[in-house]
């Protein structure tokens, strides 16, 4: 009788996680629906983007000019002399 219990109860356990199972599916797919949905808006508005910058002849550094590299300044101990300095260009 007490495998008729055991058998039960591993039923029960297995029943327990497919539902578990079942509702992380549903949460996941809930998920992916709104990833899909958002990708489609940035897509929706990296093409109007596109079509403005087109319109009024703009590049990405019109609407970004911090985007450019930026300039480490040499230390002042470094560029005491003038092999000093060749010292540290030639590292780099």
């Amino acid at each position: 009788m007490s495998s008729l219990q055991q058998l039960q109860q591993q039923k029960a356990d297995l029943d327990l996680k497919i539902a578990q199972s079942l509702e992380i599916s549903k949460k996941i797919a809930l998920e992916l629906a709104q990833a899909q949905i958002r990708q489609k808006e940035i897509d929706t508005g990296t093409t109007q983007i596109k079509a403005l910058m087109e319109k009024y002849n703009l590049s990405q550094e019109d609407l970004f000019p911090n985007a450019q590299a930026k300039v480490i300044p040499i230390q002042s101990k470094e560029a005491k002399t003038l092999a000093e300095m060749r010292k540290y260009f030639n590292r780099r």
